[in-house]
């Protein structure tokens, strides 16, 4: 289990992390950002950095100057995420993207995915990034997907990237049950059986 570090000069979001994560992880509290570069070259351990935006004067400079801690994992947090922001972060290899007051259980399933060597970013970006694939594969698209609604065709293309029911329900944060659900009706519409059938139609 990896230590968790809490960088933010709020003290809300700093109760909030605590109070979400406490029961679990063990977790060091920073609000000075040279302090922490100096914690992380005293500790040679992997942690897993929350680091709220609205923390630090510059975010680039600071991610610039996490990248000399190659073990860490980054996650970026803050109270207004915003989707034309996340493409620039997400060229920065951060790990994940959320809001700073996500509710308790989306915040330890976060920390759990960032375990697995996963990433996590906020529902908002991810329904981005997939309608903006969708559009490019658009007119090339199998038949099917035309009657598919428009959580099923973002999971039926999860699917055929070979995404399991699990990783499925961590990117749309949604129950497992709702999951197969939707896989029953999209392997109805599109006339196959099986996953490899499906990821085959779009071949």
């Amino acid at each position: 289990m990896k230590k968790i570090i809490l960088f933010t000069n709020m003290t809300s979001i700093q109760k909030h992390w605590e109070n979400s994560l406490s029961s679990k992880y063990l977790t060091t509290h920073l609000s000075d950002f040279d302090a922490m570069l100096k914690f992380l070259s005293e500790h040679d351990e992997d942690f897993i950095i929350m680091l709220d935006e609205l923390s630090v004067t510059d975010i680039d400079a600071a991610l610039t100057s996490l990248e000399a801690f190659s073990k860490q994992n980054t996650l970026i947090f803050n109270s207004r995420p915003e989707v034309h922001h996340a493409s620039t972060l997400l060229q920065r290899n951060i790990q994940g993207y959320e809001n700073s007051y996500m509710a308790k259980d989306n915040l330890l399933k976060m920390i759990q995915s960032i375990e697995s060597s996963q990433k996590w970013f906020f529902k908002d970006l991810t329904h981005f990034i997939i309608n903006k694939y969708i559009q490019t594969v658009n007119e090339s698209e199998p038949d099917f997907m035309r009657l598919l609604t428009q959580h099923e065709k973002e999971i039926a293309l999860m699917i055929a990237d070979g995404l399991s029911n699990k990783e499925i329900v961590q990117k749309k944060k949604i129950a497992l049950s709702t999951v197969k659900g939707h896989i029953h009706h999209i392997f109805e519409k599109a006339g196959v059986s099986s996953r490899v059938e499906l990821a085959l139609k779009f071949k």
